[in-house]
Parts: C-alpha cells; sequence; structure tokens
C-alpha cells in the first residue's frame, strides 16, 4: 500500500492500518423540508448518519462486503489530535473506479428497534398484559 494512511481503521477491535490506502468518513445529516404557505419552504437538519468510503482496502476488508447484513464496530481513529469516531456499520458495496482503483461503501448501521415505524394500537380498555396473554 502506497503511503501510511491519515485515519486508522479498527473493525470489530482488529486494527487494519496499512490494509488500505486511504479513508473518506462523513457524517451527513438528512435535511427536512417543511412546506409552509404559498410554496414557501423551510429546511431543518435532522440527525447525523455516517458513511465511509475505503480506497485500495485489503481483500481481507474487501470480503466484508456482503450488501449490509452484517453489522460491524467501526472505529476510526485520528491519532495526530487524539480522536477517534465509532459506529456499527454495514458494508453495502464495493466497485473499481474509473481510476482503476478498488473501493468499498458502509454506512451508519440503523437501529430497527428505536427507528420511528407504525405499531398495531390497541383497543380503549385492552391492558397490555391481556393482549399479550399473559
Amino acid at each position: 500500500m502506497a503511503q501510511e494512511p491519515k485515519l486508522r481503521l479498527v473493525v470489530d477491535g482488529v486494527d487494519l492500518v496499512g490494509e488500505y490506502d486511504d479513508i473518506e468518513a462523513s457524517t451527513p445529516r438528512t435535511v427536512h423540508v417543511i412546506p409552509v404557505d404559498e410554496g414557501a419552504r423551510r429546511q431543518v437538519l435532522g440527525p447525523a448518519s455516517f458513511t465511509i468510503v475505503i480506497a485500495n482496502p485489503s481483500d481481507r476488508l474487501y470480503d466484508l462486503i456482503d450488501g449490509g447484513s452484517a453489522v460491524h464496530e467501526v472505529k476510526l481513529v485520528a491519532d495526530w489530535v487524539n480522536n477517534s469516531i465509532t459506529h456499527l456499520t454495514h458494508f453495502h458495496h464495493g466497485w473499481v473506479g474509473q481510476d482503476g482503483v478498488r473501493k468499498m461503501f458502509g454506512s451508519l448501521a440503523p437501529d430497527r428497534e428505536r427507528e420511528a415505524k407504525w405499531v398495531e394500537e390497541l383497543p380503549a380498555r385492552v391492558s397490555t398484559t391481556e393482549a399479550e396473554g399473559k
């Protein structure tokens, strides 16, 4: 691999320094557009996410790509400022760019238990214990 990476990558507790050329990580935010009177709009920021693109990953690292099925603990360490960021991450996709460099993409693994979702509403006089058959 060409040069020492600026960020150190640790996946599932394994330090993978030297197994990639470069890492681009970002924490993009969702932008919610609120329609207001007469076609005007207002925008507000939602929660931050996490994305990572790894350039020239080793075969071992590239083998983690599974379409986003498995969840991996990913930690990026910026040793020169003593900072790090850790997120549960899915590795979704790999490709070879027009520049001939193999790359892989990962993003924040959603917490399916905590995400917004519709649930069945219980009838007014039924307790949760009765509804669960307890």
